[in-house]
C-alpha cells in the first residue's frame, strides 16, 4: 500500500517550467500581486494537487489497486473536485519498468470496439488497423497484456469520464478484468466517473461488474476549512503569498463555489484580475 502522508499546507519554493503563455488578464493579477505564475489556471497541473483527506484517501486506495494486483477499483466525485488531477498524479508516479499505463478519455457514445481502439493505442499498438473489429482489438491487446507480463510488467488500465459508458463499453471492462493467472489479475482498472455513475451501478445487469470494484473511493467537495487551505497552497505554489486574500474572502468563495475546487479557481481567479485592475492591496471580495 502506498505510503501516507499529511495534507499538504506548505510548498518548495523551486519552481517548475514555465507553462504556456497566460492572457492580458492574467498578467495583469500575475505582475500585481507578485505570483511568479498564474495560481489558478484552468488546467491539469499535477504541482497543484492539493491533498485534502479524501484526496489522499483515494491516491492511497487507488495506488492499492495497483500493488495488489486488484481487477477494478472506482473513484466517483462530483464534477470540478478533482478526479481528473488525480489520474494525473497517479500516471506520473507509475514506475515504467513494472508498469505499462493505459489512461482512456470515455465519451458520451463511446462503443466497445471504440474503447478497444483507444486502449490498443495507449498500449503502443501501433499495427492494429483504424476499422479493426472489435474481436480483433481484443486479441491484440490480450496478445501485448501477455508479452507485457513475461517482460515482468502489468497493464494498469485508468478510464476517465466512465460515467459516460453504456452498457456493452462496461461489460467489456468486465471482460478486460477477467485475463488474469492462477496467482494474479494481469490487468488492473481504475475507473473515474461522477457520482451518477453509483445510481448505474445500482442496476442488476452491472451487479458483476460492481461486484468486482472491490476497492472504492469517494472525493467530496472541500470544506470551509479545506477551502482556505487550497487558496493560501495555491498562492504559495504560484510564487506568491499565502496572504493575498483578506480573511473574509474565504467565507465567502467557498459559499458561492460550495466547496468545488475547479469554481474556486474561476472565482478566485476574476476576483485577483478585479483587485490588480483596481490596485488594490488585497483581494477584498468577488
Amino acid at each position: 500500500m502506498a505510503e501516507s502522508f499529511q495534507v499538504v499546507d506548505l510548498v518548495d519554493s523551486s519552481r517548475a517550467d514555465a507553462g504556456e503563455p497566460i492572457d492580458e488578464r492574467t498578467q495583469l493579477a500575475v505582475r500585481h500581486f507578485r505570483f511568479r505564475e498564474n495560481p489558478f489556471p484552468d488546467s491539469v497541473d499535477p504541482r497543484f494537487f492539493f491533498r485534502t483527506e479524501a484526496h489522499e484517501d483515494a491516491y492511497i486506495h487507488m495506488h492499492q489497486c495497483i500493488e495488489e494486483h486488484v481487477a477494478v477499483g472506482l473513484t466517483t466525485a462530483p464534477s470540478g473536485t478533482g478526479k481528473t488531477l488525480l489520474t494525473q498524479i497517479l500516471l506520473n508516479e507509475m514506475d515504467p519498468a513494472r508498469i505499462e499505463p493505459a489512461l482512456v478519455l470515455a465519451w458520451p457514445g463511446m462503443s466497445r470496439t471504440g474503447l478497444l481502439r483507444e486502449l490498443a493505442a495507449e498500449m503502443g499498438i501501433d499495427d492494429l488497423s483504424p476499422r479493426a473489429t472489435m474481436h480483433q482489438a481484443m486479441s491484440a491487446i490480450q496478445e501485448r497484456i501477455v508479452a507485457l507480463h513475461r517482460e515482468g510488467r502489468k497493464l494498469v488500465v485508468m478510464i476517465d469520464e466512465c460515467h459516460f459508458l453504456g452498457h456493452e463499453p462496461l461489460q467489456m471492462i468486465r471482460t478486460l478484468s477477467n485475463i488474469e493467472l492462477p496467482e494474479r489479475k494481469l490487468v488492473t482498472i481504475l475507473l473515474f466517473a461522477e457520482e451518477s455513475f453509483l445510481t448505474k451501478m445500482d442496476k442488476p445487469q452491472y451487479a458483476s461488474l460492481f461486484n468486482r470494484m472491490f476497492v472504492r473511493a469517494h472525493l467530496r467537495p472541500l470544506t470551509a476549512s479545506e477551502t482556505q487551505q487550497y487558496i493560501k497552497f495555491r498562492c504559495l505554489v504560484g510564487g506568491g503569498s499565502a496572504s493575498v486574500f483578506s480573511e473574509d474572502f474565504y467565507g465567502a468563495v467557498h459559499e458561492a463555489s460550495k466547496g468545488i475546487p475547479r469554481e474556486i479557481n474561476r472565482l478566485c481567479h476574476a476576483a485577483l484580475f478585479a483587485a490588480a485592475r483596481e490596485g488594490a492591496p488585497k483581494v477584498t471580495g468577488l
